[in-house]
């Protein structure tokens, strides 16, 4: 798991859901690569975050401020989804005061960077 989350204070915690899109290309790349526990990359057009997915937990980092965490994602329900169109409920941490503002923007990022290392 990120080792960085548990240096910083949760400011909320609260129920989310990933839309089933960026939630399926997941999937499909922790299938496709099964031996990569981390995935970790940037967030085109929401510079300088990034991204570390891991089986667990997503968490959206900003390598400026030394990897402190922006927002994580974890506690993912997706045992027993029937639906495949169906968004997943998860738990959202929120450790910065903003990062409500920025977090369906930057699922929707992290989904189109899943589907582009899908296609190559």
């Amino acid at each position: 798991m990120y080792a960085r989350l548990a240096d910083f204070p949760v400011l909320d915690e609260y129920p989310h859901r990933i839309p089933a899109v960026t939630w399926n290309a997941w999937r499909r790349l922790r299938l496709r690569k099964p031996r990569i526990a981390q995935w970790r990359f940037d967030l085109p057009g929401l510079e300088p975050f990034q991204v570390v997915l891991e089986e667990r937990l997503w968490v959206c980092i900003d390598p400026t401020l030394g990897d402190a965490p922006i927002i994580a994602w974890r506690r993912f329900l997706a045992a027993g989804r029937c639906d495949l169109c169906a968004p997943v409920a998860c738990t959202v941490l929120q450790y910065h005061f903003g990062a409500s503002r920025y977090r369906d923007r930057m699922l929707a990022v992290i989904g189109s960077e899943l589907e582009g290392r899908l296609r190559s």
